[in-house]
């Protein structure tokens, strides 16, 4: 992949951003602040989510516990977006030696993986690259799942049981793992304990509600990059949007809302998605711009509903006969 015939048919200013995705390669970084930002934005994460576990000493129980669930199921899922995600792509730490660094990457991604139930060399080491390369196709067992409108509520409305985040865990669909299960339940039942016992009952209470909203976070996720019917953009580069609504700092962290981008090229560590952002907007034409971008929270909800209306592809390959596409690019 790519397919015989794609390049040929994709347009230059699609070309021009995918090429210019290298101007922000991870490797035109320079090591020891890349390993800085993302060690430290770890340590963020790390002191934020304990910081909200002791307000449970100073906020009364029934407004703690709906409110420390959002924040503290974000922060464990800005986990997933800025280590196990960063990993999968070998960039989260950097070596001077590619294939050190490659193997230290899975290895840090594995571990964070056992911690958080996931199965990190199947759906992530192996599977990411497949869903980069063909997402949304019968092979991508990431982003394969399409769901929208009353499905996508349904499944929501579920994770208010406790616990269901697991039953809607990618990494049961490999197999269940007895270690990784204990891990994880070690992990997240030993915070729970501890704030239980040194804090407050409704510590505990937080963290188990919070790995519900990690499921929602990933739910909105795959709804706001890929819903709407983008599995019938013949290019899969076509197949992403990039998204902006309120709150997206907290529920869509460390960049991941830029997705265009990020699916024009993987190799741009987040925190240089943004500037890739302004570079595929010069090269964008406007008139497609509002295809590939969901800004405010309308249209926001309108991806989730299934509703967003799909990019012109005859027009955007400068032919009227759309038959003509599938002859190069299906």
């Amino acid at each position: 992949y790519p397919r015989k015939g794609d390049d040929m048919l994709r347009p230059s200013w699609l070309k021009e951003a995918i090429a210019a995705g290298n101007e922000f390669h991870f490797l035109k970084q320079k090591i020891w602040l890349h390993n800085l930002i993302n060690i430290a934005s770890l340590g963020f994460v790390v002191c934020a989510f304990a910081g909200v576990m002791m307000l449970g000493a100073l906020i009364p129980w029934w407004a703690y516990i709906p409110l420390a669930s959002v924040v503290m199921g974000c922060l464990v899922y800005s986990l997933f977006v800025l280590v196990i995600h960063e990993c999968s792509h070998s960039m989260y730490v950097l070596l001077k030696d590619r294939e050190a660094s490659k193997l230290l990457n899975h290895r840090i991604g594995a571990f964070i993986g056992d911690l958080l139930f996931t199965n990190y060399m199947e759906h992530w080491a192996r599977e990411h690259t497949v869903h980069h390369l063909r997402p949304m196709e019968e092979v991508d067992r990431q982003d394969g799942l399409r769901f929208s409108g009353k499905m996508w509520v349904r499944k929501v409305l579920l994770l208010l049981i406790p616990g269901f985040a697991l039953t809607i865990n990618p990494s049961r669909q490999y197999g269940f793992s007895l270690r990784r299960t204990i891990i994880g339940i070690l992990f997240f039942g030993s915070i729970a304990t501890i704030g239980v016992m040194t804090i407050h009952w409704s510590v505990g209470a937080a963290v188990v509600w919070g790995f519900n909203v990690t499921g929602v976070c990933n739910l909105n996720k795959i709804a706001q990059e890929h819903g709407s019917n983008l599995i019938q953009m013949k290019d899969p580069y076509l197949r992403s949007r990039t998204y902006f609504y309120p709150g997206r700092w907290l529920f869509s962290p460390f960049c991941i809302n830029y997705h265009f981008e990020h699916h024009a090229n993987f190799n741009v560590p987040w925190y240089r998605l943004k500037a890739y952002h302004r570079r595929v907007l010069q090269l964008m034409p406007e008139e497609f711009q509002p295809y590939f971008l969901t800004r405010g929270l309308q249209q926001a909800v309108q991806q989730i509903a299934g509703t967003r209306a799909l990019p012109p592809e005859a027009k955007i390959f400068g032919t009227s006969d759309p038959s003509a596409l599938a002859q190069g690019v299906v």
